[in-house]
């Protein structure tokens, strides 16, 4: 049996992707060349891989068994490369990083311009998602390192806590919550439009999850949920960093909800068990813990 790493990556690529032309673009390869290595290795290993019905590829119970050994495949040339990098130039090849959006984008940038600045070789690709999205961006994409504000809930991840990362409820001013006079209970928040970003979980534990939903506006990211509560669209929570200035000079006001108006959060830094991190990594990990 002559299984090559080709044959590997395509079918890693195809599980990742679903479909043939998205695991071709992942791979830079036009789909007949995946389709290739996928027929070629059902040859070697003597097995049906792929249910081939309808839009989206799915593997057999085989296919997922072959998958698990080409992975170690794939994880064994990319340990042998990062090392002979490493030994060449000290720094390993490449870091991909994913964060929550609800953090504040300053720690990253400034570590990752520590990292420009000292000359580090290693390719860098920091990309965001919220929530829930963070972690599945995290297995997706085999990403080095994950800064989320949920609990990892896939095995095989280890994390450090950062800083507190506080929230706070709020409204325009003009807005009528916002206008009332003394605490707010369920009832109240109940009549008006809940702000919220996809990806929210049960898990975030919010005090205004008790209140029941008549209208909820989803965005898909923090920086529009901002701009719809200052538009006076709804109420929602905004993390500190978000709506400071704008508490400062007036034009939003925290909610005096019964339940509590604050609400904090504790951001982990992730990276996989017995993973060989390298310099750019720990560099990147000290910066954020910092």
């Amino acid at each position: 049996m002559n299984i090559t790493l080709d044959q590997a990556r395509a079918l890693d690529a195809l599980e990742r992707h679903g479909t043939l032309v998205r695991a071709a673009a992942a791979l830079g390869k036009g789909h007949p060349a995946v389709l290739y290595a996928l027929r070629q290795l059902e040859r070697q290993v003597e097995l049906d891989l792929v249910e081939r019905r309808g839009y989206r590829l799915r593997l057999t119970a085989a296919g997922r068994r072959v998958l698990e050994h080409c992975r170690r495949l794939l994880a064994a040339e990319a340990d042998l490369a990062a090392a002979c990098v490493e030994m060449r130039t000290g720094w390993e090849p490449a870091l991909r990083v994913v964060y929550d959006g609800v953090c504040s984008d300053a720690p990253i940038l400034r570590a990752v311009g520590e990292l420009v600045a000292a000359g580090a070789p290693t390719r860098l690709h920091v990309s965001s998602e919220f929530l829930g999205g963070v972690e599945a961006a995290f297995a997706r994409d085999d990403a080095d390192l994950m800064l989320a504000v949920l609990p990892a809930v896939a095995p095989g991840v280890v994390g450090a806590r950062l800083a507190p990362l506080r929230a706070r409820l709020v409204a325009h001013r003009g807005h009528p919550l916002a206008r009332r006079k003394g605490p707010l209970d369920d009832r109240a928040l109940e009549e008006h439009v809940l702000v919220t970003v996809r990806g929210g979980d049960p898990r975030l534990a919010l005090p205004t999850d008790h209140a029941e939903r008549r209208v909820r506006f989803d965005l898909n990211d923090f920086h529009a949920k901002r701009a719809a509560i200052l538009a006076g669209i709804g109420y929602g929570w905004l993390p500190e960093h978000l709506c400071q200035a704008e508490l400062r000079r007036g034009a939003l006001r925290v909610l005096p909800y019964a339940r509590g108006h604050e609400h904090v959060f504790t951001p982990r830094l992730y990276h996989r068990a017995g993973a060989r991190l390298g310099p750019a990594a720990r560099r990147l990990m000290a910066a954020l813990a910092a």
